[in-house]
């Protein structure tokens, strides 16, 4: 008698092209699920209204149900109030939300110690012995150099920090 063959043969993908063919087609029906999905919002607060989130460059949508994320344009920030619901230019938004004033700095005085503010509210000047470098904070996150609170914080400590309760 020869050696006992095994009752289940191990299924692998090289050995069976129809199972490889099968995780295929469920990995690509998985990753068609996620479209349209955020992080941020998962269910549709409005079936027939666009809405913002703590993040004041964002707004959100539905579809059919799904919800649908969307970003302003550059300089332009989300705003839903009683009079006007869309993505309004900087100098039309409250000063406490945007940062109208912010220049590169020339790495002199404050500047060359410790990080300064730039137009795009999730970026930040950071001076180094090759010049000023322009980084971004991480997801979710905007930069903030005001009554003693300095780096990247999330949008809605954000917000509270900057006053800024419009969105």
């Amino acid at each position: 008698m020869g050696p006992k063959k095994p009752k289940y043969e191990r299924l692998t993908p090289l050995r069976h092209p129809a199972l490889l063919i099968f995780l295929g087609l469920l990995g690509v029906c998985w990753s068609a699920s996620l479209v349209g999905t955020t992080g941020d919002q998962e269910a549709c607060l409005y079936e027939d209204e666009i809405w913002g989130g703590e993040d004041i460059r964002k707004f959100y949508f539905c579809i059919s149900g799904e919800v649908y994320e969307d970003t302003c344009d550059t300089d332009y920030y989300f705003v839903r109030n009683a009079t006007y619901s869309g993505c309004l230019p900087a100098a039309l938004m409250n000063p406490q939300c945007v940062n109208l004033d912010a220049v590169e700095p020339d790495c002199e005085g404050i500047s060359a110690e410790q990080p300064q503010p730039t137009d795009l509210l999730n970026q930040y000047y950071l001076c180094t012995d090759d010049g000023v470098k322009q980084l971004s904070c991480g997801e979710d996150k905007a930069f903030i150099n005001q009554d003693g609170y300095l780096g990247c914080f999330p949008w809605t400590q954000w917000r509270t920090l900057r006053n800024c309760s419009e969105g």
